[in-house]
């Protein structure tokens, strides 16, 4: 055997190890989530109240799966996730949350391996690969089911790196198609993939070294020399044109989803500077709890506006940085391209389109955080000096940090064991926040604290006064604790707030047919299956209350 056929295979075995090390420090760290429960946000939209998905794969569901536009998304690939799950554990949430950690799991030795081929660099993709497994801020997107579509988009966004690597070293109209077709799986589970044609430009430069900036010609320092740097800009942004193409249609499909989902905020809601502003300060928040991830939970209130101190802040903090990176483009080009990533990833979700009633949410770090994984490592790469015990000093350091990071993630996961543990965290990170006080609220009725719970939902009422969802659980609670006619007071509050309130109607409908009032329980219960044909407890309710006609 010749001595590159040795090593090639030594390297694969060595590849092969590295990869098991961190399949062994992915399961250690979430190893918990199988026990944990669903949730009471969006859970119930993506599993337990949609009946597509509990019918799991079939002819009818695929087809839906491609036609759906529930949750504001076009994502049928993920409503296919989910269905498979259904198939397997019905309602079991152990299985889903299995299925999104073996994702997550895939998606951090999926990065080391393409980070690996494109750069070489061995170790330092390692530790890119180990900060993106056990950062904290990644708990978010394995221990919530509702962020599937966070996990099966990254991994196809890393497979599509990885197949435009391989397109870049031997250009051709095949492997480009395998480029597109990955992208296209990428977008059919999320449209934040709409930036992934950019971030190839990117890749181009650095570490790629196929494209040419100026009059240069040379491959900047540590790029892979896939190509000769002779590709100019104009002919690397023509070749990214069917990949744009792609993007824009999703892009259009996914504003026609939200507007037809409610979720696009108005611009007499948010208008444009408090976006702008909210986007600036909130690309520095990400920034900060990369580095310092503390305070973490799975909705931040948006404030509505920010000061002039943060928001003029924040734009210096991200020009100053901007430029920085860009002086070094040629020297250190993985300063630059692990920031312009980290600031182009963000862009579709960094609330310029405004959706929901969050200003920033810890999933959206998944895939952005890689780049400024990316830069830090190879940053402080550089300035190590060579010898071998500055060398050994910076390894233990490295494990040092990553062992905290690991222990800030199992610290973070005892959050999410179920709705009550998650939403406590909301409300202690934000006492002031309405949502997290009324979903906590709710969380209580069912574990049955009903007098804890109802003191969070009037919080939830008192800081949001026209919040039909907190009124109709205050109903709820009052109803458990035998109040009738105050729950429907309530429940008329949350109707008058919300007129195809389809819960609250059978709620009251409910209560009276409790006090033998079976025509006006039935009128009730007719008009939820109006709003809601599929709402099998009112199509319950009614039939018993029709029986008891007079």
């Amino acid at each position: 055997m010749s001595e590159e056929k040795a090593g090639a295979i030594s390297g694969r075995h060595a590849a092969a190890l590295l990869c098991l090390c961190l399949a062994v420090v992915v399961l250690t760290t979430f190893y918990p989530v199988r026990n944990f429960d669903f949730i009471n946000y969006d859970d119930g939209v993506y599993v337990t109240e949609n009946p597509h998905v509990q019918e799991g794969l079939s002819p009818q569901g695929i087809v839906w799966a491609f036609g759906a536009t529930d949750a504001g998304f076009w994502q049928p690939l993920t409503w296919l996730s989910l269905m498979a799950d259904a198939e397997l554990y019905r309602l079991d949430p152990s299985g889903y949350h299995w299925t999104n950690l073996l994702i997550h799991l895939a998606c951090t030795i999926l990065l080391f391996m393409v980070l690996r081929s494109m750069t070489g660099a061995v170790w330092r993709s390692l530790i890119v690969a180990a900060l993106f497994a056990v950062h904290p801020l990644h708990v978010e997107p394995v221990a919530w089911i509702a962020a599937r579509k966070d996990l099966v988009s990254a991994f196809f966004w890393i497979l599509a790196l990885g197949a435009y690597a391989s397109y870049a070293k031997r250009p051709g109209p095949a492997r480009y198609g395998i480029v597109a077709a990955v992208c296209s799986l990428g977008l059919m589970a999320k449209p934040t993939l709409v930036v992934l044609p950019f971030l190839l430009l990117l890749m181009d430069f650095w570490p790629l070294g196929r494209l040419r900036l100026g009059d240069g010609t040379e491959n900047p320092p540590g790029a892979s020399g896939f190509g000769a740097a002779g590709l100019t800009v104009r002919r690397a942004v023509a070749e990214k044109i069917p990949l744009l193409v792609l993007s824009l249609l999703v892009g259009i499909v996914t504003v026609y989803a939200e507007q037809k989902a409610g979720a696009v905020k108005s611009l007499d809601a948010f208008p444009a500077d408090v976006r702008i502003a909210n986007a600036l300060v909130s690309y520095v928040l990400y920034l900060g709890k990369t580095v310092w991830p503390a305070g973490l939970a799975v909705h931040y209130p948006h404030p509505g506006a920010w000061g002039l101190w943060a928001v003029a802040g924040a734009a210096a903090v991200l020009c100053a940085v901007s430029l920085g990176a860009l002086r070094r483009l040629h020297s250190s080009p993985w300063l630059a391209v692990g920031w312009f990533w980290y600031l182009i990833s963000l862009l579709p979700v960094i609330g310029l389109v405004q959706i929901g009633s969050h200003s920033l949410a810890d999933r959206y770090t998944y895939l952005p955080s890689i780049g400024l994984f990316v830069a830090a490592v190879w940053g402080i790469a550089e300035i190590v000096p060579q010898r071998s015990g500055f060398r050994r000093a910076f390894g233990a350091i490295g494990v040092l940090v990553l062992a905290a990071l690991a222990a800030g993630s199992s610290v973070q996961l005892d959050t999410w064991k179920d709705a009550v543990t998650v939403f406590r965290q909301a409300v202690r990170v934000a006492p002031e926040n309405a949502l997290a006080q009324n979903n906590l609220g709710a969380a209580l009725i069912r574990r049955g604290e009903t007098a804890a719970a109802l003191a969070h939902l009037r919080k939830a009422l008192s800081l949001r006064p026209r919040y039909p969802e907190a009124a109709f659980n205050t109903g709820v609670a009052l109803a458990e604790l035998g109040r009738r006619e105050e729950a429907v007071a309530f429940y008329g509050r949350a109707l008058e707030l919300k007129p195809d309130y389809a819960e609250a109607l059978n709620n009251i409908g409910v209560v009276l047919a409790s006090q033998g009032r079976f025509p006006e329980a039935a009128e009730r219960f007719r008009k939820a299956l109006s709003i809601r044909p599929d709402y099998a407890a009112a199509r319950d309710n009614y039939g018993r209350a029709l029986r008891n006609l007079p």
